[in-house]
């Protein structure tokens, strides 16, 4: 019975256009580390303090990337307060914000909070849809937002030493920005 509910939740995710949050996309820092696990922790360390250097001048909708990632690195170094308090106050600011209440979620599940990671799960859901009432344009709008998000964190991933390694989390970025694109059309 549970590998057939396991089957259908894969076969349900490989069916969907595009899936909010960044613990499952494809990124370094969601794999096993290639290297030493200090070099790792350095990396993300240093990419922490180049993304808040970079939030201090943004002011518009940009921030909320930057924050999504610095909630995910504040993760993947067990600072999971950090991490909760950066998706959390997200959440606050921008309530339609699908990559922040899918990351929160993680989060709550990750420190046994299973009645505010439900919550979070069922606010992805409604943001998700059609719901709350609302037009097509701005559910498209969000999961365009979704997508470019997520676009902004494949080059801020660690252990992409090589050239390669680059190249393909940029061909990665920029096909999200595409698909963002897409959803947003003109708007």
């Amino acid at each position: 019975m549970e590998d057939s509910t396991e089957e259908d939740i894969e076969s349900l995710i490989e069916g969907m256009a595009y899936i909010p949050g960044h613990f499952h996309l494809e990124l370094n820092l969601n794999g096993e580390p290639n290297g030493p696990v200090t070099l790792r922790h350095r990396d993300t360390q240093l990419k922490r303090e180049s993304l808040r250097a970079e939030l201090e001048a943004e002011t518009g909708q940009l921030q909320y990337a930057v924050r999504n990632m610095l909630g995910l690195l504040a993760f993947h170094v067990d600072e999971l307060e950090m991490a909760e308090e950066a998706f959390h106050s997200i959440c606050q600011e921008d309530p339609e914000n699908l990559n922040a209440w899918a990351n929160l979620g993680y989060v709550y599940e990750r420190l046994g909070r299973e009645l505010e990671e439900g919550e979070c799960v069922e606010r992805v859901a409604a943001l998700m849809g059609t719901e709350m009432g609302e037009n097509q344009t701005d559910c498209r709008l969000r999961v365009a937002r979704c997508l470019a998000e997520q676009a902004y964190a494949h080059p801020h991933d660690v252990e992409l030493e090589r050239d390669e390694d680059l190249k393909e989390r940029l061909t990665a970025a920029l096909m999200l920005y595409n698909r963002a694109l897409d959803y947003g059309e003109e708007l």
